[in-house]
């Protein structure tokens, strides 16, 4: 007498509890009858009535026998060698759904996503965690809508987003240099590729800050700090409101590696999702003259700020306040790309010649590293700064603060264009216009980086000068 296999109908009321949920849903359950070799089925996301053609693939398990180390909160599962393999090829995304007997409820993993999250128990064994919040319910569809860039809010739904990015306030200076930056002028000033992206550097709070003070009257002082302690919070909310909303697509994992491995601030260009777009018309319609391109896109190093330093300084000589230089260090900066290339030239005898101990590109805490640590025990008074760009970005604010030097900088200063602005400017206007033959570029000789005559008066004589 034939029988009926022991977990057949388990297996049987997973499908139905998956079919069932995905009609409640607007998605759309398509069961694979024939050789189920790791995916069970599909779910397309319909609008109303509409299907969009937005497929994932669903594998589901059905038993007590699937869920182990259960909690109120989570519980584990352990798939087979070849599952993992096979999911790892498909081209669409894939969904592991698990129905839990006891509870009626499906749970999900979006397992294409959490590959990289994978967690391996002592013994080596594979499992992957299910959160317990995660059902098969409205969320999941809204979820399902990120996944594939079809979220669009109302107009309401935007009001109240720019509320939130404008409540996210970061406050810096002090006196008559105190500002105040938003999340929405971080967004805003980060906008790029004909506002169809977003691009996100630690050198946008200083253009922001730079723009907030530099029509201002007189002169301010310049003690902005760009500190992990100070910005983390700041920043970390920031990328949170745009991942939430779904305004761009972030890779939160380069993110944290960056703030949290890396120790350094991110540096991305993420597209803007159609909500995103669609928030950037809104501003627009809201009236924000602000909301437009602002970004020039440069791949090139610019002359940032050459660093000398001297064995003496005396004010009262009736000579030349140096005495004999010990080091120049030349600064480039990069501030799309959020790196730094320090060339770096010692001389140990005044009568010799100078010689290259250190050239290599380097991020910002790192240089400051370098800096903090190779002139610990140098008189302040006797390093000097030659400013090759407009003098505030991260790195200028950390040197005046470092060298203690208090005293206010005219905003005159802080006008005009900066070096990524020019140069970003001129790349692509020729990147336009230079292929189909309308313009050809001659670049200007670059001045001399370092300037190989120092403020003392002597001549850099080294074996190169970059």
């Amino acid at each position: 007498m034939k029988k009926r296999s022991s977990t057949a109908k388990q297996a049987r009321a997973g499908i139905i509890a998956v079919e069932q949920a995905c009609n409640e849903l607007d998605l759309i359950w398509r069961s694979l009858i024939e050789e189920d070799v790791g995916v069970d089925g599909t779910i397309e996301i319909a609008l109303g009535q509409f299907p969009t053609g937005k497929f994932i693939g669903a594998q589901v398990k059905s038993g007590m026998s699937y869920i182990r180390s259960e909690t109120e909160e989570s519980f584990k599962f352990y798939p087979d060698k070849d599952d993992l393999d096979y999911w790892r090829k498909l081209s669409i995304p894939l969904f592991l759904l698990v129905h839990h007997p006891n509870d009626q409820k499906i749970y999900w993993v979006d397992v294409s996503r959490v590959f990289s999250e994978e967690h391996h128990d002592q013994d080596g064994v594979v499992s992957i965690a299910f959160l317990k919040c995660d059902t098969l319910d409205r969320a999941f569809a809204a979820y399902l809508h990120g996944r594939f860039d079809l979220t669009v809010y109302s107009d309401d739904q935007y009001a109240s987003l720019r509320t939130e990015l404008e409540a996210l306030v970061h406050k810096d200076g002090i006196g008559s240099g105190a500002v105040a930056i938003t999340g929405l002028d971080l967004f805003i000033e980060g906008l790029w590729g004909l506002c169809s992206k977003l691009q996100f550097h630690s050198s946008l709070l200083a253009d922001l800050i730079r723009k907030a003070v530099r029509n201002r009257e007189g002169a301010i002082p310049i003690t902005y700090t760009f500190s992990r302690a100070a910005l983390y919070p700041f920043f970390s909310s920031y990328f949170s409101l745009l991942s939430r909303h779904h305004i761009a697509l972030i890779d939160a994992a380069d993110v944290s590696e960056s703030l949290y491995g890396k120790l350094e601030f991110p540096t991305f260009i993420a597209p803007l999702t159609t909500n995103g777009r669609r928030f950037v018309k809104y501003l627009r319609t809201a009236g924000l003259p602000r909301v437009h391109d602002h970004q020039y896109m440069t791949l090139s190093l610019h002359p940032h700020v050459q660093i000398e330093v001297y064995s003496s300084f005396d004010a009262d000589d009736d000579q030349e306040p140096f005495g004999p230089y010990t080091d120049v260090l030349a600064i480039s900066f990069n501030a799309q790309l959020d790196y730094y290339h320090l060339a770096h030239w010692h001389r140990a005898d005044p009568a010799g010649m100078a010689v290259e101990v250190a050239r290599q590109s380097i991020h910002y805490h790192a240089l400051r590293d370098y800096l903090s640590t190779r002139f610990k025990d140098t008189p302040r008074n006797h390093v000097l700064f030659r400013h090759r760009d407009i003098p505030l970005s991260p790195l200028i604010c950390w040197l005046l603060e470092w060298n203690d030097d208090r005293s206010d900088m005219p905003t005159s200063w802080l006008r005009g264009r900066s070096g990524k602005e020019a140069m970003g400017f001129a790349d692509e206007v020729m990147a336009v216009l230079g292929p189909i033959g309308v313009a050809t570029s001659r670049e200007p000789a670059e001045p001399a980086f370092p300037n190989p005559i120092l403020a003392n008066g002597e001549q850099l004589e080294c074996a190169e000068i970059a």
